[in-house]
């Protein structure tokens, strides 16, 4: 009775999020011009720092059709779930990380820290951290073009692998549900990842951008699902009302 309820939960919680999902798609759609294109008359139609991030993507794309470093993957799949854990409060007894497979063992879990590893691209997030500390060092942006290459490797990895491990079997997954995990997924990491890249081509301040366009386009999606439920009701109750 408990896991019959406790997956309802998962079912009604998941489809709260498909509005958000969709705010945060058009969300990333309309921020990505302003961080990829070059102003009116410029010589290249995307900025270098765009240019620089699609050809780190491609590279890795060649990298993962050769043959996918899952001995990475795993290294940065546990790791994140250990940062997370950390953020929690959770403390860890174990840690262990082989080509296969991987497990760290905390005093404690919820969704967000067995989930992180799928949402959250943390290789593009130490390559951004780095870019910024090097740039405050240095007082210029000369490292730009070399973050924003470094970036669109590490996304392209987080993706591909993502969805490659995604297509097995996962505990992580099956813990809540696979539409409550896949939902959340795509919500966070479409915020993570599509907030890394425009930071990568565009700069930090793209990133408020992302934010200010998601709640918008939140608001709008919640107020129309609103609606189509409204209009929903009293449909249902005309009908039981017929003779």
């Amino acid at each position: 009775m408990v896991f019959i309820l406790t997956r309802l939960l998962a079912w009604l919680a998941a489809l709260a999020v498909l509005p958000a999902c969709w705010a945060a798609t058009l969300a990333l759609a309309r921020a990505l011009p302003g961080a990829f294109l070059a102003p009116p008359g410029a010589k290249w139609i995307i900025v270098p720092e765009g240019w620089a991030l699609i050809g780190g993507a491609a590279l890795y794309a060649l990298w993962h059709r050769i043959r996918p470093p899952e001995f990475l993957y795993t290294f940065a799949h546990e790791i994140t779930h250990l940062i997370f854990g950390l953020l929690f409060g959770k403390k860890m007894s174990r840690l262990i990380v082989s080509r296969d497979s991987g497990q760290v063992a905390m005093s404690g879990t919820n969704f967000l820290i067995t989930l992180a590893p799928y949402f959250f691209p943390l290789l593009a997030a130490v390559v951004l951290a780095g870019g910024a500390v090097a740039e405050w060092g240095v007082g210029d942006a000369r490292f730009r073009p070399w973050v924003a290459f470094l970036t669109g490797l590490a996304l392209a990895f987080h993706v591909a692998m993502t969805i490659r491990t995604l297509a097995t079997a996962q505990p992580d997954i099956e813990r809540g549900g696979k539409l409550f995990s896949w939902s959340m997924i795509y919500l966070i990491g479409v915020l993570f990842a599509g907030g890394a890249a425009l930071a990568a081509a565009g700069g930090a301040g793209e990133i408020a951008s992302l934010s200010g366009e998601f709640a918008s386009e939140g608001m709008s999606a919640y107020l129309r699902a609103g609606e189509w439920m409204a209009e929903a009701a009293r449909a249902g109750i005309a009908w039981a009302r017929q003779p």
